[in-house]
């Protein structure tokens, strides 16, 4: 997920008319609420990022359950559908690097399938300055397109360049980054858009 995404904004509305879902399945709806439950605990407040926000329907969920959110996305056509969407959020432009939100004062980091987009070393370089920046407490939840074989694969995402992770090596990266692994899932490829297995992983900052 860099600076510039133009695919995604040729498929915006495809994407509000395909997916008019928050949650493609019963354990991704259980991931967030589980990852929600710990950001509550850290006793950091109620201020989640949702990274990669793109229609806005997991910002405005954890909106409805109680948290602030502060939803970033760098295409400017999924943006416009999130506040056609959802016109009482606030969406703005920002990718990965979080270049322009302060998380000092953050609970918890929301990635989901959006990270993908992102080069294996920036995704590492990204994790890691969000741990530098992150208070102790913080979590991440981190989910993704997985892979049976070890390490990370280019795949052929149909809107823009995107690699799929084993689920041990993006925990070897969050872990790396300075985080601490509580709990993963992996679940195995469905009909529609799950081709792959998929990875839920949460974690904490920990000093």
């Amino acid at each position: 997920m860099t600076a510039e995404q133009l695919g995604y904004d040729k498929m915006a509305q495809t994407y509000a008319d395909l997916i008019p879902d928050r949650f493609g399945s019963s354990l991704e709806q259980a991931a967030v609420d589980a990852f929600a439950s710990e950001a509550r605990g850290s006793d950091l407040g109620s201020t989640i990022v949702d990274v990669g926000c793109g229609i806005g329907h997991v910002a405005a969920y954890l909106t409805d359950t109680g948290f602030t959110v502060l939803a970033v996305d760098p295409s400017t056509g999924m943006r416009e559908q999130a506040e056609l969407a959802h016109p009482d959020l606030e969406f703005s432009a920002d990718d990965a690097s979080l270049s322009t939100v302060d998380l000092s004062a953050v609970a918890g980091v929301v990635a989901r399938y959006s990270l993908i987009h992102v080069p294996p070393i920036g995704v590492r370089e990204a994790l890691a300055d969000w741990a530098s920046r992150l208070p102790s407490g913080a979590c991440v939840l981190l989910a993704g397109q997985s892979s049976d074989e070890p390490g990370v694969a280019e795949f052929d995402h149909a809107v823009a360049p995107a690699w799929r992770w084993h689920p041990d090596s993006i925990a070897e990266a969050v872990t790396d980054a300075g985080f601490t692994e509580l709990w993963r899932t992996v679940s195995r490829p469905a009909e529609g858009f799950h081709r792959f297995p998929e990875f839920h992983l949460c974690a904490r900052r920990l000093r």
